[in-house]
């Protein structure tokens, strides 16, 4: 029989077993110590009045953690069931922990598919929204760009480019709710320590600036950041030219992974990342149940 209890300091101990197997539905399962050992008494307090532990009988199986986004939103942290009875569907004790969050609001969860995980949510009457796919190559050896008339790259140069920089990102990425880059998100940017200073490049076209791309690295890996043509400038291969070389950059620097986030519904910049060998390895999608 199930049982949803609050997490006191008595099942402190219970909890961690579970928290500790958060993975294993989604990778993206926060780690609940990590922010609970670091708080002061009062803040703990609060922190474990936002986990439900489940219960079967007497023993502690999952729980689901939370927080409030703002009115009738709330957020899931992480949520996760370690064992599951062969005699029911996968679904029933984890809509016995959606149960504890109060009806007439919004729940929202980032995760990692893994195929189990999205049919489970599907079948809990969770909707899938808008996604991220991460996608990874290999590099063996460096490419042969060929050359483009007319066609030039630029390193940017610390110090002198932010301001060209900014102009050129903003013009590549603007749409209708993005927030527009400014001089201090770059200034702040570059004393990150995934600032990689030899992997930022402009493209020109005779006179004139038409693309940017940039490299930073996080964990040892390259990861492929602000890359894009202006529009007028699309669909004459430029993104490829300029995709290629930084593949070059990273290849003459020693590494030989590189990845890359894409919008799930941007389908022209998957297909050209697909045909520079880039192959799809993790999909992580937002997903909302109405209650």
């Amino acid at each position: 029989m199930y049982e949803c209890v609050s997490l006191v300091k008595r099942n402190l101990n219970c909890f961690k077993k579970l928290n500790s197997k958060r993975t294993l539905f989604n990778n993206l399962n926060k780690d609940f110590f990590e922010i609970y050992d670091k708080s002061n008494f009062a803040k703990q307090i609060f922190l474990r009045r936002t986990v439900k532990l489940l219960r079967n009988n007497f023993d502690y199986i999952g729980y689901i953690w939370t927080d409030i986004v703002c009115k009738n939103v709330y957020n899931i942290n992480a949520m996760n069931v370690s064992f599951i009875s062969n005699k029911e569907s996968d679904s029933v004790p984890y809509i016995h922990l959606i149960s504890t969050i109060k009806k007439h609001c919004v729940l929202k969860y980032l995760c990692e598919d893994n195929n189990y995980n999205s049919t489970l949510l599907e079948d809990i009457g969770f909707e899938k929204k808008e996604g991220t796919l991460v996608l990874c190559r290999e590099l063996h050896e460096s490419i042969d760009i060929g050359i483009h008339e007319n066609l030039k790259f630029e390193m940017f140069k610390k110090g002198k480019d932010e301001q060209k920089r900014c102009r050129i990102q903003n013009e590549i990425f603007q749409e209708h709710n993005r927030i527009p880059l400014t001089l201090e998100d770059i200034y702040v940017e570059q004393l990150q320590s995934y600032y990689f200073e030899e992997g930022a490049v402009f493209l020109k076209r005779n006179a004139e600036y038409i693309g940017y791309g940039q490299i930073i690295i996080e964990n040892n890996i390259p990861i492929i950041v602000n890359f894009g043509i202006i529009e007028k400038h699309r669909g004459r291969g430029y993104s490829k030219y300029l995709l290629n070389y930084l593949l070059n950059i990273i290849y003459q620097n020693g590494f030989h992974k590189i990845m890359i986030k894409v919008r799930d519904s941007n389908y022209i910049a998957l297909n050209l990342y697909r045909s520079v060998g880039f192959k799809v390895k993790k999909e992580r999608f937002n997903w909302e149940l109405e209650k």
